[in-house]
């Protein structure tokens, strides 16, 4: 396993109701590109003990530490993630990143700063992206604080997947490919 993702996804489970359950997922992407579902398991709370136990499920049946763990960035899942693969690069999904850094800003200017963030997370080179998400937090850090910050707190671990092939770039983004399939 060269990449892991990891996510929550609540879909509605059960016939005739609108009520949604908390599924843990992974997938990850193979040496020669192919992706594969790796791990599907009921968890109600997004708890560290269910990530643990999650993640120690993988590994029993010979999930090996991956290069990159791609998730959001929930503390316990994250927590689970640093003890179970402690050498593999971690970097939070940006499309969680991305809303969580609009969500902070007044909606008139979600539309302005979107397209700026985005050109910082498709740069050309982690160097690159660093010195744009730099740019950008100088630039604005005085009239939004908190999304500055949001996004400050998380630079480099945001732009890792620009060190790995640039031929991975686009699948090693997001965690989204397990969003879109519970939708």
């Amino acid at each position: 396993m060269v990449y892991l993702f990891l996510d929550a996804i609540y879909p509605a489970l059960r016939q005739e109701t609108r009520e949604k359950e908390g599924v843990l997922c992974a997938y990850g992407i193979l040496e020669n590109g192919k992706k594969v579902l790796l791990h599907l398991a009921l968890g109600s709370r997004e708890s560290y003990d269910s990530w643990l136990s999650f993640l120690h499920d993988m590994t029993a049946r010979g999930l090996n530490e991956p290069l990159l763990v791609v998730s959001d960035k929930n503390k316990a899942l994250r927590r689970a993630i640093r003890e179970v693969f402690p050498h593999a690069f971690k970097q939070p999904c940006l499309a969680h990143k991305m809303r969580n850094i609009l969500s902070k800003l007044p909606k008139k200017a979600q539309g302005q700063m979107k397209p700026l963030v985005q050109q910082m997370f498709y740069a050309e080179s982690y160097e690159q992206g660093l010195r744009q998400g730099r740019q950008l937090i100088a630039r604005f850090k005085d009239n939004y604080t908190s999304a500055m910050k949001c996004l400050k707190d998380d630079l480099e671990e945001c732009l890792t997947y620009l060190k790995f092939a640039e031929a991975h770039w686009r699948a090693i983004r997001t965690t989204n490919m397990l969003e879109s399939k519970a939708q």
